[in-house]
Formats: C-alpha cells, structure tokens, sequence
C-alpha cells in the first residue's frame, strides 16, 4: 500500500550549520615543530617537483595535503623568469588569485591589486585551504595561524619569535563589497575570533572562508616576522637562524618565498575548522486507525483464496510495522528507515514513525 505524505502536513526541512576540525580525522590544531632545532611536527611539506615548487608547495597532516601556499608580486619580483617581455611566475600568481577573488564591479575597474591599509599591496603571501577538508567552506571566527620565526643568534642559539593572526568575523560586518564567493573579513592580530589589533589599526589580510583563500599583505607579515630577505630553508633543517617573512625580490631561482610562508607555518601552528550545511528533512509517516492492519506476507494467508490463516484475526488482524520505506513519485525505492523495534498495528490503533534524511 502506498500513501502519499502532504509536504504542508508530513514533512518539515531543517537547515542546520555543522563545525569539525579542519585537519584529517577531524582534529581542529595541528603544530609544525614542537622543538625549536628540529625537524619533524605535524605539518610536513608534500612531495612537488622543482617546477611545482616555483609556485607554490602543499602542506600535509597525516599524509594529505590540508593548505597550499605561495607567494605572489604584483610585477614579478621574486622570480628567476620575469623580464621586460615575459610575464614572472610571482606575477601570474598575483594576478591569478586577484583575478579570481576581486569583485568585477564597474566602479573597481581601475584597481590593479589587493587594497589592505588603504594601500595596493604590491606583493602577497596566499593560503589555500583543500576543498575536502574545508567541506562548504572555513568556519570564520575560529581561526588562529601561528607564524614562527628567528631573529638572531647563530645555531640552536637563534631567539625565535612568533605572531598569531585571526578574522574579526565575531565584531565586523563583512568587508563591502565582498567577493564573488561571497563574504570577505579583515585577518587581525588575534587568536580564534579574538581581536587583539583591530582592523582600523592595522589589517593583515583578507579572508575569503567560502573560498577557503587566506590574502596575507607581505609589507605586514614582514613587519612582524621580518628574518633576513635572502634567507632561505629548505629541507628539514630547522637550525639556522634568520627565517622569517621578508620577500626576498630578486629576480633568481634562489628567491623561494612561497617556502619561507611553509616554514613559518611549520614552526608555528594551525587551528582551523571546516563548516557545512546540512539539510534535515523529516517525514511523518502517519498509519491511521484503518490503514496498514494486513500485509502481503505469506504467514498471514492460508490456501489459494487467501484467507486469513487464523481465525481470531479475522475481525482483529494483528500486524507489525518493522520499516518504513519513501518512494519518489516513480515509485522507486529512495530510502527505508527501520524501526528498532516493531510497531504493533491494528483498526484500535494509530502510529506515526518519523523517517529523518540528512544531506
């Protein structure tokens, strides 16, 4: 038998916002280094070629990649292959990520680059969250990234330092005009939503959680976290002091900015969390005091008229609801939700059994 359900009477949709750690197996913080001097950490740099490597390097947790980061120069500064007549690596990179997250409104046409402090940045280190793990989109107002740094000394004498950023999500309204994701907020001195430095104060970025893109100004990374222009560390060797956040501009291969990010991020830490709309919908099946007292199952009939098989059922039939099956307007089966324990149904009884489908 097959009723149909009254969407204004039977069925009721729910939107629901779902929070999990971002990182694999859904742990929220995840550290780079927990020992100044040492390789290792949680967050390992992924396998890339040298030409991969030119743009930008993968960091993994548990063996997947988690973010991406790179850096871009808004005329190609920091790469070996920029010239007057080829567009540098730093460059296409810069005007890829502004391309792709600026609004195209007709009154920003004349603006060439990202604006943070009221200035065009002429260079940016970018984050870019794996779609996996970030599900719909970052969850904003949660966030801390720790970059850590040396500043002087030789050896395992180098004086590390650090700094830590977040979104002001829980105190500002979204930056107008937004993005074509949709929302953009001021990154911050802070940690998880809270605001140390406001953005009026001094704004080191833009976070784009739709997205999953972190925009990071490279004037004022630096600033925090300045190590040496020309420093560079490569492989597990996190001995030398000097690493931090100032571009290194010249036009060489050896000008790898994109891995000083990765470091700072590894000798530092992460917490992020993913977010994710979820739909409930909930379907009343509703038996009625006349409705679903017999059943087509073979201990229920005797001989080739069907008779009822025992006799005190005939003005009484006894049945048991054990599930429930929604079949679209095809009559194709789309779902079954069983019961955990059956239902006992006959004409003195009524029941009602909430099928509930999440997506």
């Amino acid at each position: 038998m097959f009723k149909d359900l009254n969407p204004a009477e039977d069925t009721i949709t729910t939107q629901v916002t779902v929070t999990n750690g971002f990182f694999d197996g859904g742990v929220g913080t995840v550290n780079g280094n927990t020992v100044i001097g040492h390789g290792g950490g949680n967050i390992t740099t992924s396998s890339l070629s040298t030409t991969q490597k030119k743009y930008y390097y993968n960091l993994q947790y548990n063996s997947k990649d988690h973010l991406s980061v790179t850096y871009g120069h808004i005329a190609g500064s920091g790469s070996d292959d920029e010239s007057a007549t080829t567009e540098g690596t730093t460059q296409a990179i810069y005007k890829q990520f502004y391309n792709f997250l600026e609004p195209k409104a007709e009154h920003l046409r004349d603006r060439t680059g990202f604006i943070m402090n009221a200035v065009t940045q002429s260079d940016c280190y970018f984050i870019v969250a794996e779609r996996l793990q970030m599900k719909d989109r970052i969850n904003p107002g949660t966030f801390t990234l720790t970059f850590s740094g040396s500043i002087t000394g030789l050896g395992n004498k180098a004086t590390s330092s650090a700094f830590s950023l977040t979104d002001d999500s829980k105190t500002q309204d979204p930056l107008t005009p937004g993005s074509p994701f949709g929302e953009v907020y001021s990154i911050v001195s802070g940690a998880a939503g809270a605001v140390h430095t406001p953005a009026a104060t001094k704004t080191y970025g833009h976070f784009y959680p739709d997205a999953g893109v972190f925009v990071l100004s490279a004037t004022q990374m630096s600033s925090s976290l300045p190590g040496t222009k020309g420093f560079l560390l490569s492989g597990s060797d996190f001995i030398k002091a000097g690493n931090g956040l100032a571009p290194d501009t010249r036009t060489v291969a050896a000008a790898d900015n994109a891995s000083k990010l990765r470091v700072a991020l590894q000798k530092g830490s992460i917490t992020m969390r993913s977010e994710e709309n979820q739909y409930i919908y909930d379907y009343f099946c509703r038996a009625r005091a006349n409705e679903f007292n017999y059943t087509n199952n073979i201990t229920f009939w005797s001989g080739s008229d069907y008779a009822i098989r025992h006799s005190d059922m005939v003005q009484n039939p006894q049945t048991f609801i054990s599930e429930v099956g929604l079949y679209d307007d095809q009559n194709s089966l789309v779902a079954v939700g069983r019961l955990s324990s059956p239902i006992n149904k006959n004409f003195s009884s009524e029941a009602i059994v909430k099928v509930r489908l999440t997506y």
